[in-house]
């Protein structure tokens, strides 16, 4: 994990989970991720195969020029990889696996920036994960865009084992 934002909400995800497997949705409270909640996305299983946004900060709609609420995830991809983008978030769910994607940005100037994007599994139906939790964030120390971002492209997908210590234990080897 490479940027604050993606770290913080791991770390609170990690303690509201607690014991279980995924945390549930009640268990997450706005006012606890206050100065990330800019960059904070809410993914909720339409049934569609292509997971939602229930809601997403005002920042990571700003940088994508609209608002994202109600659309699907994997539309901020291109179109070659909107279905393996569907895969994964499923299987996040699925499986109450938390990954991180490294995705490349391409604006309006065909400019690229990179980003860390996490997906952490909540539950809100009994036990089951039927919503993803996620952080969106550039990379430390890369140039701020010249205009909204057009799409996205997956670099490197990481699965996190929440059951060993520490975020960096955590981690499986990226998968390019």
């Amino acid at each position: 994990m490479q940027t604050k934002a993606v770290t913080a909400l791991y770390d609170y995800w990690t303690r509201q989970r607690g014991d279980r497997l995924v945390p549930p949705r009640s268990a997450i409270e706005p006012a606890d991720i206050a100065a990330i909640l800019p960059d904070v996305f809410i993914l909720e299983h339409s049934g569609l195969h292509d997971p939602r946004f229930r809601l997403a900060g005002t920042r990571f709609c700003a940088q994508f020029g609209r608002e994202l609420k109600n659309t699907a995830f994997d539309a901020l991809f291109a179109p070659d990889q909107r279905n393996r983008i569907a895969r994964i978030t499923e299987n996040v769910m699925a499986h109450g696996a938390p990954a991180t994607m490294q995705v490349q940005l391409v604006d309006g100037a065909l400019e690229t920036t990179q980003a860390e994007i996490a997906l952490l599994p909540l539950a809100s139906k009994g036990r089951t994960a039927d919503r993803i939790l996620g952080a969106f964030a550039p990379l430390p120390d890369q140039r701020q865009p010249l205009s909204a971002f057009r799409y996205a492209t997956l670099g490197a997908l990481s699965v996190i084992d929440p059951s060993r210590t520490g975020a960096a234990a955590g981690n499986r080897p990226a998968i390019p």
